[in-house]
């Protein structure tokens, strides 16, 4: 049989060979990306710095909160931080709403006039005890300083989309537990294409990890810290345990979200009153903080008080916290105060977790805690791989653990998001449901009485 000649091939094209397709604006785009990680990391650890050292000045936290273990002070300090803002937001002409975390990172863009005022007015928020997280006025810094950057240079719209995604990625260098974790989180809700999608990556991931690498030698730890919990063995039969756990995270989150809309619906009467709003926000957050002390604040160092103390506190107590916490964050949101969900949300959730522990004694601690800390924000964040890579960074559980902690946040998505309720209660609110494009950034609505 006659030999056959092979058939010459062609050079594969560099693209093909290249694992990421860069831009040919790609090294310029990488030297934005170390500037603001550079940068950013700075602003990031004046601004917790100021959160943390304000919060620690006004409240001091018993060390094993239960009920009405509060001071009566707080009410002054909730109420002061609520008329502060109130101020804030008439003398600075703040819209009613302003685009937040999703919103920026989902349209790549904001506007950065808006940047400064909004960051203010979360500080006081966040200074005063506001149950929000610093992720809001974060991420508004960071893809404001991209935006702002990439418009004095006329860069083009690309470019743009990604120095302002690789700012918020830099704005989280320090308040997540790795950069991995803001890279993650940036590209899976932005979900860039094509092209974009290697600039974006690299971006990001730079960005992220010169901020941490600048933030975590200064401050000694990140903003959110590992959570130390009980080792448990992995056993199949916590497959099936991680549905319920990720239905009732998905409940709790549906419950966070209704909540917020009805407090929303109730506040709606007092939205000329720029100042009186805010106030009687303050005082009443205040008085639930009296009455429960774990449900001020983001709730990330209050986690570890859970964790620790939270069997010896009760189921009761534990449950009453979530729920309060629940109420608390959507009377901030509602009042005028600014700042993030998702840090609050991981309290919640994490906070339910102990108390399923409690209630559920053979249920190990250490998967029901993770399961429901991830699972109730992935009820309605559509970033299931960035929170399970959340969940096993920071609790550092093992990995065959993580196996149902995955069901737990797939269920609690499903559930949700997925099975379309909850664009069903963003319609019926009016408004778009978590992730949804951004809008333009509206003009400043009038200003009513103080």
């Amino acid at each position: 049989m006659p030999e056959v000649e092979d058939t010459p091939r062609s050079p594969r094209p560099s693209s093909e060979i290249l694992a990421l397709n860069h831009s040919p604006g790609f090294w310029s785009i990488v030297l934005y990306a170390v500037l603001f990680g550079v940068i950013l990391a700075f602003v990031g650890l004046a601004f917790l710095g100021l959160v943390t050292g304000g919060t620690n000045l006004w409240f001091t936290l018993p060390k094993n909160p239960g009920w009405l273990d509060g001071s009566l002070w707080w009410v002054a300090v909730t109420a002061g931080a609520g008329l502060l803002v109130g101020v804030l937001r008439r003398a600075l002409q703040l819209p009613l709403k302003i685009p937040g975390t999703l919103e920026s990172i989902k349209g790549a863009r904001l506007e950065p006039s808006m940047v400064p005022k909004a960051v203010a007015v979360s500080l006081v928020s966040l200074v005063g005890g506001a149950s929000l997280g610093p992720e809001e006025a974060l991420g508004l810094l960071g893809g404001g300083l991209g935006t702002s950057i990439s418009r004095r240079r006329k860069l083009d719209e690309d470019v743009r989309a990604t120095n302002a995604l690789s700012g918020i990625a830099g704005s989280y260098g320090g308040m997540l537990s790795s950069p991995i974790l803001a890279t993650a989180f940036v590209l899976e809700v932005a979900r860039p294409a094509g092209r974009r999608l290697g600039d974006i990556f690299v971006a990001t991931l730079l960005s992220g990890s010169v901020a941490f690498a600048i933030y975590y030698p200064i401050a000694g730890s990140t903003f959110l810290d590992l959570y130390s919990l009980p080792a448990f063995k992995f056993e199949d039969w916590q497959l099936l345990a991680a549905i319920p756990l990720g239905l009732v995270a998905g409940a709790l989150a549906l419950i966070t979200v209704v909540a917020s809309g009805l407090l929303t619906k109730l506040t709606a009467p007092l939205a000329r009153w720029t100042i009186l709003r805010p106030t009687i926000g303050g005082i009443a957050f205040g008085l639930v903080g009296v009455a429960l002390p774990l449900t001020l604040f983001t709730g990330t160092n209050q986690l570890s008080t859970v964790i620790h103390s939270g069997v010896g506190l009760g189921a009761g107590l534990l449950i009453a916290v979530v729920f309060a916490k629940i109420l608390v964050f959507a009377v901030c949101e509602s009042t005028g105060f600014i700042g993030g969900p998702f840090l609050v949300m991981l309290f919640i959730g994490g906070t339910a977790g102990v108390a399923t522990h409690a209630m559920i004694p053979g249920l190990p601690e250490g998967l029901a805690f993770t399961a429901m800390f991830a699972a109730l924000p992935g009820a309605i964040v559509a970033a299931p791989f960035s929170l399970l890579l959340l969940a096993a960074l920071t609790t550092q559980i093992g990995t065959l653990q993580i196996a149902p902690v995955a069901i737990a946040v797939l269920t609690s998505y499903l559930a949700v998001s997925g099975s379309g309720t909850l664009t069903a209660l963003a319609k019926k609110a009016g408004k778009a449901p978590p992730g949804a494009k951004a809008a333009p950034h509206p003009s400043p609505s009038p200003v009513g009485p103080p």
